[in-house]
């Protein structure tokens, strides 16, 4: 380094601005490969990164050039307009909000976001770490003070990129468990996400929505009483995989994760009997941190580009919730903003799925999709528009209680506006169904068993009710089609059924044995005409708001409280009141009491407390439950 420094000159400013953001983008690309592990490499996760990063840098510039200004005649330091000196400081004011945003985030509850934070303890550790980082900045210009300033940028603008290309670079195909036959069936999980079987074809609705499935279950087994196991994504799914029920493998809204290694998923059998595996998701929800990318060789759940997954995003991601919350107009349909939406739609998610399916690995697959497209929001295309929906001049769209208009103006919403809502979801599994068609046309079905089924229903409109937070029929009956490998010709089943059996019925579908310990059976043996269900909505932040039914023939009791004093029963004859209308608790005592002993005794099986496990506990970022409507209201 020269004697005498060089002025820091705007130019020299923004030189260092693209040297450091190259080093902050390399940091956030490990950071956010750490974590995501699971997922295929691409250099585009540094590209994306650096354009943020230095989009950052180029905003607090005019604010560090102004402090700057402001106190060079304050502090009469030495090297204070030393070109080093300078950039560091304009490193420090644009990493600085980055890192403490990071920081808070990890005291926020579910759904919450900074602004909230009450303790002094977050702030007051916010504060040394920012001392911290300055320190360490300070240190750092101390080592570099000696080196040339043109070597210096060279180096940091030149030497991320081939770092973060190798960084990037795919590690390979994991190693199978074992050897699997060669005649042994593919098979495939194909969920469509908040489907209500009452609105499909193949279950007798009146308007033509799935005409592809309803040629689709003339070759399947199609249950007609099939129930969800919850009406939450994520503890449905699991439950799906496990044959187990929500309180057994112990993830709810408030615990997003699971243990893998204690309720192993029918995945880690498929991997040991020499399966390659795969998942192929379509919503931030199901995100691998959770666990249930558990013995999964690939597991595909990037559902926003890359740099949504950046720490850098994260603070733009929260900045932008809390003025949507604040500033009328901002909140974008309950969105804060267009460029992460936590979704995708299914033409991405089958897409990946096919290029999977199709590659050159011989093994026989077990290949798990979800897909979307009929959740909130109702966003079909023109094309399904046409055909579904009809007139209306009403304040409601697809972004139904979450709207700009219904929000700002506290609207209640009438029959037209759910009538309409139900068009656009009606819309939306229209044109599911031709994507599914699309797929399956690009399978070998004589090769390959298929279980088709949803994770829960929606509502429109019933008891007052929209989305999903209940156990009302219109969340808890699902379709379920299973088509063996091969299958010509299928049969209507009117016995009870679940989701825990989908578990068992993947390996049976496979020729694999059933493991012990799973509460599901298998679909394709013999059926009990009286067995009791359970549905258990747990995902609630507060606990007392736990909500069970337990299905005994027409018989449905329902619990509000999750076992808590003040828990409210009530019993419903869905023979003759499938609207779940007239609660006979009080006429029918003998049914209540028996089917309340049933259900616990059913419960105490593998221990269930709803009380006691309703803490909430976070995993990474869960912006994605509150934007998706899951968050505590």
């Amino acid at each position: 380094m020269s004697r005498k420094s060089p002025p820091t000159t705007l130019a020299t400013r923004i030189l260092g601005a693209l040297a450091w953001s190259a080093l902050l983008a390399l940091t956030d690309t490990l950071l956010v490969r750490s974590e995501y592990h699971h997922r295929e490499p691409s250099l585009w996760l540094f590209v994306e990164s650096y354009a943020l990063w230095m989009s950052f840098a180029l905003i607090t510039l005019p604010w560090t050039w102004l402090v700057d200004r402001a106190l060079r005649g304050i502090l009469a330091l030495r090297k204070f307009d030393h070109p080093l000196h300078a950039c560091a400081r304009h490193l420090l004011w644009t990493l600085l909000p980055v890192a403490l945003h990071a920081h808070l985030d990890r005291y926020t509850s579910l759904g919450g976001d900074v602004s909230a934070l009450k303790s002094a303890t977050p702030w007051l550790l916010a504060i040394g770490g920012a001392v911290g980082l300055f320190a360490v900045i300070a240190v750092l210009v101390r080592i570099l003070e000696r080196a040339s300033l043109a070597w210096l940028w060279l180096i940091f603008v030149v030497v991320p990129w081939p770092v973060a290309a190798l960084v990037t670079l795919h590690s390979g195909s994991a190693s199978p468990f074992g050897s699997a036959r060669a005649d042994v069936p593919n098979v495939l999980l194909l969920v469509w996400d908040t489907t209500r079987a009452d609105a499909l074809t193949p279950y007798g609705y009146d308007r033509d929505t799935t005409p592809s499935l309803a040629r689709f279950a003339e070759q399947s087994l199609r249950f007609e009483n099939s129930r969800s196991v919850s009406t939450y994504t994520l503890t449905s799914h699991l439950s799906m995989l496990t044959g187990v029920y929500p309180s057994h493998h112990g993830a709810r809204l408030t615990r997003q994760f699971f243990r893998p290694w204690a309720t192993p998923t029918v995945v880690r059998d498929f991997r040991e009997a020499g399966y390659r595996t795969a998942a192929f998701v379509g919503t931030d929800v199901l995100r691998a941190q959770s666990g249930i990318n558990y013995a999964f060789e690939v597991y595909d759940d990037r559902v926003d580009p890359w740099v949504s997954y950046t720490h850098a995003w994260a603070l733009v991601h929260d900045v932008q919730s809390v003025l949507a919350k604040r500033v009328p107009g901002l909140g974008s349909n309950g969105n804060p903003h267009g460029f992460q939406d936590f979704q995708r739609p299914a033409s991405e998610v089958l897409a990946e799925a096919l290029r999977w399916i199709e590659g050159d690995d011989p093994r026989p697959w077990f290949c798990f999709v979800n897909l979307y497209d009929a959740h909130w929001p109702y966003l079909p295309d023109s094309t399904a528009r046409e055909r579904f929906v009809r007139p209306y001049d009403g304040p409601v769209d697809g972004y139904a209680l979450r709207g700009d208009r219904v929000r700002s103006e506290k609207l209640e919403l009438g029959a037209a506006d759910a009538a309409h809502l139900r068009d656009l979801y009606d819309a939306e599994l229209w044109s599911l169904d031709c994507e599914v068609d699309r797929f399956l046309a690009n399978l070998d079905l004589a090769r390959t068993a298929v279980v088709m089924t949803s994770d829960h229903g929606e509502a429109f409109g019933e008891h007052g009710q929209y989305e999903h937070k209940d156990v009302l029929e219109c969340h808890t009956r699902v379709p379920l089609l299973v088509r063996a490998a091969g299958a010509a010709t299928g049969r209507d089943v009117s016995e009870p059924v679940h989701g825990i059996d989908v578990a068992p019925t993947l390996l049976a579908l496979a020729g694999l044995p059933i493991r012990e310990g799973q509460y599901g059976r298998s679909l394709l043996g013999p059926l009990e005409p009286e067995r009791r269900l359970l549905v258990e909505n747990r995902d609630n932040v507060d606990p007392s708001l736990v909500k069970l039914a337990l299905y005994e023939g027409f018989w449905k009791l329902v619990e509000e409280g999750g076992g808590t004093r003040a828990s409210v029963w009530r019993l419903y004859d869905l023979s003759a009141d499938p609207g779940e209308t007239r609660d006979l608790a009080s006429e029918r005592p003998e049914v209540l009491e028996r089917l309340k002993r049933a259900l616990a005794e059913l419960r105490k099986g593998w221990g269930a407390d709803d009380a006691r496990d309703g803490r909430v506990q976070r995993v990474g970022n869960t912006d994605a439950l509150d934007a998706l409507g899951y968050g505590g209201d």
